[in-house]
């Protein structure tokens, strides 16, 4: 029986003739030639998706990024990446080295997640073909005097000063709110010794003075 790729086939036992062997070479020497380009065209191919593909915009695996001035707005597909201070990004919400987290895809809502060095987190959300507004998760820094701080767990942080007395909280609670305050100033006089709040609200309190009400210094935490 011939076969297809090889044009002689032997009988055992039996002798060859010396042109049926050679022919027989040639054709294998064809094939293993044919398949060795066939592979060697496989492999340009891989080659070419792989540096196609190993972009900011397709790459999935996380990865540390080494490339100046790459531009946030351009990571669209699922993965983390790592920006050392050297290759700070652009359309970055702070200016630091930091992580970038992307979840969701195009056809829907695609979310990025930046985590700076100093460990504030922001978020933004890329809809009807465009980016939202960077949005501090963690709030505002430490050292201000009206401010809020959210940890992970989602409680709410939030502080202030007022020397009006009705108090209301710079972001709304939505569950639950336990305020707590000091009053600015002391003295012996029984016009300024009471001093309390009520009417609490998940958006804020009334503080309440029995006699000079000059300010207070509050604090909220809730959910």
């Amino acid at each position: 029986m011939t076969n297809s790729m090889i044009p002689y086939s032997f009988i055992p036992g039996t002798k060859a003739k010396a042109g049926e062997v050679n022919a027989n070479f040639i054709a294998l020497a064809d094939i293993i030639t044919r398949n060795k380009t066939s592979a060697m065209e496989d492999i340009e191919a891989i080659q070419k998706i792989l540096k196609d593909k190993a972009d900011k915009d397709e790459l999935i695996n996380d990865h540390t990024v080494s490339t100046a001035e790459t531009d946030l707005n351009d990571y669209k597909t699922t993965g983390t990446y790592i920006f050392p201070e050297l290759y700070i990004p652009l359309n970055v919400p702070k200016e630091s080295a930091g992580v970038l987290s992307v979840t969701g895809e195009e056809n829907s809502v695609i979310k990025q997640v930046w985590y700076s060095n100093d460990n504030e987190m922001f978020t933004r959300n890329y809809e009807n073909s465009e980016w939202t507004d960077w949005t501090s998760n963690w709030g505002t820094s430490l050292f201000e005097e009206i401010g809020h701080f959210r940890l992970p767990n989602g409680l709410l942080i939030q502080w202030g000063h007022s020397a009006t007395k009705p108090i209301t909280f710079p972001i709304a609670y939505t569950t639950f709110v336990c305020p707590m305050f000091q009053k600015e100033g002391w003295s012996t006089a029984t016009e300024r010794s009471d001093t309390g709040f009520s009417n609490v609200k998940l958006t804020g309190f009334e503080g309440t003075s029995n006699g000079v009400f000059k300010g207070l210094y509050w604090m909220a935490l809730g959910y």
